[in-house]
């Protein structure tokens, strides 16, 4: 008994024992647990701040967007842009860029296999939500979650699709995806489903040029999309979600195989049946590509869109280079050119912009009809394009405005091509006044009466008619346009100089190979020049030398964007006035001299002219550049492919296209000469062409014989270098300089500069010396002297270098400095003009009694002043405002109406350009 009872005792013993023991399992357990759980807590806290911290604002920011898509949505939002349109000086329109192959379509005559396919593969659950699939955005977000914020995975409704595409940026970030389904509810309610699915059949991009559904059906199918059947309408969703991708002229294994795909999809989906899913995916891959018959763009058109190019590359600050070092500074040039001009052509022509220029349609009609005319006797048209084979480009510009007015690039209006701007070509003698005679004058070298021998030079030009006048005057070589004098001014001021002036208007098409080209003296280019150029160099003659970098455009604006761009004229001084005039002053006699070339080019009513002609070897491109104090007008004849024109020449083809025009639009205008600069001077000349000191008379003195201009500028600018002309002078200059430099000692680091720039300097001055005696002895002291402080010059270079990094050092700290200030300053007055603008424009908003007639323009702009002011403090009070003030204004009567109140349609700001 007594074991029994023992036994229990052991036993229960043992199972106290055990029960402890899980007892203490448990206790542990939950007390890990609940440490896990206090750390979860931690962790979920920490996060907590984190996202309110970084998800927070940006959950700000995407209520801000919407507040402001919702104050202005409209059906037209959702609307694929216009084309491009150009308007003209006057503000009519010009013609518009086709952006592409565009129909809207109803929703009524869509073919449901299209909605229906989007709805399977894009949206299964389109017809019940909301506007937001909540399932596909929590798998986003969890996704969202797992790569630390990066969109890596859809989510997005049609609904939300339409959004992004047409009210938002296309940027993946998370304010832009809050912003997505905060908008959805609203537009789904405000336009409904069938229209939601509208919107997104119109708005897709499938290839090939074609928007929306309608078009993209014509091209590939040569139906309308209600017509279309399943394997056709699986071909055109698949193909909207990557174009390029599933081409199907380009890769139809591909694009079939997309196809195909998207018909499971259909078919699981319930958008087709099992027998028309088997049925379409055996059907062949077949497409028509059918176009329709486009116009060409007009030569107005396409040089307006080329300026438009440049005018907002020069907005984003591109960098634009016009001549170059050597071949890898140009070939690294060109290719980064040509990238960002053709993305920035294809931009505009894909649509929303406004263009408007300075291009006069009625002085077009003019240009176009005398290059027509003029080119009328040869009906000669090429084999393989049918097009005119002679052809002929102009351009006309206003000397007043400086702006381009006319441009033609070919004959008729059938040929797209405009050589105005897109060819280069040879320029013949046209070249002379702006890269040989002009900057002859500027160098001081030359000037009008200057004397230079007309000889035959060896390995170099010959005359046309191949004669040889012996000395001749600038005057008269200009006018008798002789070769050998051209080639001889170049050579002594060198090419490089030409070309600097050449580079400064913004030549296009000059190339490195043309660095110390002495054939560019004649118009041998590598590349040749474009007409426009050749123009806006006359036009800077016109104006005494001052270039502007005006082309056609005044303005530009963007259907989302409003003015983006405005003409802000610069000029460069590229010429001295006093080079320029009497360049001109030359070039008159091209006209009026019975050698001139261009006697027989006189514009009637005694019109002032000057200009110039230019022909080629065998004639293959014949040119007259010629102006009036109104226009300058420069006009090319030729073939595409270079050819021979035997008996033609600048004058005779080129200069009566010229004439007849400019007499055309010179008809109501009085006489007008050019206005003389008071820096040129009459003076009489010596037998060198150089003038006679003290024989100088200013004022409105006519030109006689033995009597010329100069300008007293130039002859004071180079007054040093003509003394440099003998030998005796850079004798006695070089001696001078020699003898204070032998007295020279190194005592400081200012002794030490101005002893080794003393020493280079000499050695240049002692180097040029024709008198081989003179130039050794100079020589031969100037290097002792070197010598004997040569190891006083190296001791004291450590001295200078040391010296040098401190003074670098020290500039560049003062430098950070003086940017750091100025940045701040201004940053400060930035702000300060921002907000004044804002407040001054909602208080425009006040005051009325009724609305004006141009409401819609003083809200845009009060509004887009607001909007300026986003970062700054005081945003948030100039909004408010401006809220108010807009809601009173709308509330009033409009004028003649005192019995309206607010009108619906009126309740958003209109971003269409009012100019």
């Amino acid at each position: 008994m007594k074991k029994g009872i023992n036994r229990v005792k052991m036993g229960i013993k043992a199972l106290v024992g055990v029960i402890g023991g899980y007892l203490g399992v448990i206790s542990t357990i939950l007390g890990t647990m609940l440490g896990i759980m206090a750390s979860i807590l931690v962790v979920c806290l920490i996060a907590g701040i984190c996202v309110y911290v970084k998800v927070i604002p940006m959950f700000t920011e995407a209520r801000e967007v919407v507040f402001d898509n919702l104050v202005n949505m409209t059906e037209e939002d959702f609307v694929m842009n216009e084309d491009t349109q150009v308007f003209d000086d006057k503000g009519n329109k010009i013609g518009s860029v086709n952006a592409g192959r565009f129909k809207y379509t109803k929703i009524s005559k869509i073919s449901p296999y299209i909605y229906n396919g989007y709805i399977a593969v894009e949206d299964k659950r389109f017809k019940t939500h909301g506007g937001v699939d909540l399932l596909a955005t929590m798998r986003a977000s969890v996704a969202l979650l797992k790569n630390r914020g990066a969109i890596t995975q859809g989510g997005s409704t049609i609904t939300q699709q339409v959004i992004k595409n047409n009210l938002l940026s296309q940027e993946q970030t998370f304010t832009r995806k809050v912003a997505e389904i905060l908008l959805a509810p609203s537009v789904e309610q405000k336009f409904g489903k069938d229209k939601i699915m509208e919107f997104y059949c119109n708005s897709n991009y499938y290839g090939n040029r074609c928007y929306g559904v309608a078009s993209a059906s014509k091209y590939y199918f040569g139906k309308k999309p209600a017509d279309l059947e399943p394997a056709e309408a699986a071909l055109l969703i698949g193909l909207s979600n990557s174009p390029a991708a599933y081409n199907p002229v380009a890769h139809p294994k591909e694009a079939k195989q997309k196809r195909n795909d998207v018909l499971l999809k259909m078919y699981e989906g319930g958008a087709i049946t099992q027998k028309e899913y088997k049925k379409a995916v055996k059907t062949k891959l077949e497409v028509l590509q059918l176009t329709e018959k486009t116009s060409n763009e007009s030569y107005l058109l396409s040089y307006a869109v080329h300026c438009a190019a440049l005018s907002l590359l020069e907005k984003e600050n591109f960098e634009f280079k016009y001549t170059f070092k050597n071949k890898k500074e140009y070939e690294n040039y060109q290719a980064e050119y040509a990238s960002v001009y053709s993305a920035k052509c294809d931009d505009i022509r894909s649509g929303g912009y406004k263009l408007y220029t300075s291009l006069n349609q009625k002085k077009q009609k003019k240009l176009q009809a005398a290059v027509d005319s003029g080119l009328a006797y040869n009906t000669e048209k090429n084999a393989d394009s049918g097009k005119y084979a002679l052809q002929g480009a102009a351009v006309c510009v206003d000397n007043n405005t400086n702006y381009v007015v006319a441009v033609v690039g070919g004959r008729g209006t059938k040929d797209a091509y405009n050589r105005a701007y897109l060819s280069a070509r040879q320029s013949g003698s046209s070249i002379k006044p702006l890269i040989d005679y002009a900057p002859g004058f500027e160098s001081g070298q030359f000037s009008p009466s200057t004397v230079v021998n007309d000889h035959a030079i060896k390995n170099g030009p010959k005359n046309s008619g191949g004669g040889y006048r012996g000395n001749v005057h600038i005057r008269e070589a200009v006018a008798r346009s002789i070769n050998t004098i051209a080639w001889q001014v170049l050579e002594a001021i060198t090419p490089e100089y030409g070309l600097s002036f050449l580079d400064k208007m913004h030549f296009h098409n000059l190339s490195y190979v043309d660095n110390g080209n002495m054939a560019l003296s004649l118009g041998g280019f590598t590349e040749g020049v474009r007409v426009v150029d050749m123009a806006k160099g006359y036009a800077t003659l016109a104006n005494n030398g001052e270039y502007s970098d005006r082309t056609c455009i005044k303005k530009i604006s963007h259907v989302s964007d409003g003015v983006i761009y405005k003409d802000a004229e610069e000029k460069t001084q590229v010429y001295s006035q006093g080079a320029a005039w009497m360049m001109t002053d030359v070039l008159k006699g091209v006209f009026n001299e019975s050698y001139g070339t261009a006697r027989a080019l006189k514009l009637n009513g005694g019109q002032i002219t000057a200009g110039k002609t230019g022909t080629t070897n065998s004639s293959k491109d014949v040119w007259f550049c010629g102006y009036s104090a109104y226009y300058t007008t420069v006009v090319w004849c030729g073939y595409d492919t270079p050819r021979a024109m035997p008996g033609t020449y600048g004058a005779t083809l080129s200069g009566a296209i010229w004439k007849n025009y400019m007499n055309q639009i010179h008809q109501n205008l009085p006489p007008k000469d050019f206005e003389k600069p008071d820096t040129v001077c009459l003076a009489k000349y010596d037998s060198k062409g150089n003038i006679i000191e003290g024989t100088e008379v200013t004022g409105d003195w006519k030109r006689s014989y033995g009597m010329d201009y100069f300008a007293t500028d130039i002859l004071e600018d180079t007054t040093e270098y003509v003394d440099n002309q003998t030998d005796q002078s850079r004798q006695n200059k070089a001696r001078s300089k020699l003898e204070k430099f032998e007295k020279m000692t190194i005592t400081s680091i200012a002794d030490y500069y101005t002893f080794t720039e003393t020493y280079n300097t000499l050695k240049n001055m002692i180097a040029v010396i024709k008198d081989d005696d003179v130039r050794k002895e100079y020589s031969t002291r100037c290097k002792d002297k070197y010598d004997s402080l040569k190891d006083e010059s190296v001791k004291w270079k450590d001295v200078v270098k040391a010296y040098e990094e401190q003074r670098s050092e020290e500039n560049t700290r003062l430098a950070e400095e003086a940017a750091a200030k100025a940045k701040e300053e201004r940053e400060t007055q930035t702000r300060k003009t921002r907000i004044a603008l804002a407040q001054t424009r909602i208080k425009k908003l006040a005051g009325y009694d009724s609305q004006p007639s141009n409401v819609k323009d003083l809200l845009e702009k009060a509004e887009q002043a607001v909007k300026a002011c986003k970062s700054y403090s005081e945003y948030n009070t100039l909004h408010s405002d401006y809220i108010r003030s807009r809601q009173k204004l709308l509330a009033l009567p409009k004028e003649g109406d005192p019995t309206s109140g607010q009108s619906d349609t009126d309740s958003g700001t209109d971003n269409s350009d009012t100019e």
